[in-house]
């Protein structure tokens, strides 16, 4: 995504916070200008439409889920260990942009359809880093997976729901929550072996 005007910042993050608290379909370009503290009119000089800002949202996310979660593995070769990054990030992220992410996970069905087939695609690579690392996981014998796509986005799902429910304020930071999951899940595609117990004290 291009890099955005501060007024034009204001609108995006606007429309994800008003997305989120009415729903897409709900939601008026009125509604927005008067959220942003513009005139109606306005909105039309940076967006061409509510379906474009939609789309933006939804690429934005996508776009740093994809960019984030390869920088946060690059550099480690054991597959247990990428898993444990990449679920780390996952949840983190989703619990830091939570309008973004929400309005990226609720209303994949508001995208007209060019727009759905370039999100889904968008998901579908997000996904792939997933099951690839389980798929290595597997080949090294450290996992013990039948359907590797239905746990990927077992996984994804799992992960992504910490959002609904977290609370800043809590006793539990979400990093003691996302190693939790790393903890849940490992312990449930390899058992309590010794080698889960090593990635998990690493």
């Amino acid at each position: 995504m291009p890099a955005i005007t501060s007024r034009k910042e204001i609108i995006f993050r606007e429309a994800a916070r008003l997305f989120k608290e009415k729903g897409y379909n709900s939601s008026t370009l009125r509604g927005l200008a008067n959220k942003a503290g513009i005139k109606g009119g306005s909105i039309y000089h940076h967006y061409s439409s509510k379906q474009e800002i939609l789309y933006l949202i939804m690429e934005y996310t996508m776009t740093n889920l994809i960019n984030r979660v390869q920088l946060a593995i690059k550099d480690e070769t054991d597959p247990l260990q990428k898993l444990r990054k990449a679920i780390t990030f996952h949840i983190e992220y989703h619990t830091i942009d939570t309008n973004e992410t929400y309005v990226t996970d609720a209303e994949l069905r508001s995208l007209d359809v060019e727009n759905y087939k370039k999100i889904v695609k968008m998901r579908n690579t997000y996904e792939k880093i997933y099951r690839d690392i389980l798929l290595e996981g597997n080949a090294t014998e450290q996992m013990r997976i039948d359907n590797i796509k239905t746990a990927s986005r077992a996984l994804l799902q799992m992960c992504t729901g910490v959002s609904y429910w977290f609370n800043p304020n809590g006793k539990q930071p979400i990093s003691q929550i996302a190693e939790n999951y790393v903890e849940l899940f490992l312990w449930g595609i390899c058992g309590k072996t010794g080698a889960v117990q090593a990635a998990l004290q690493n």
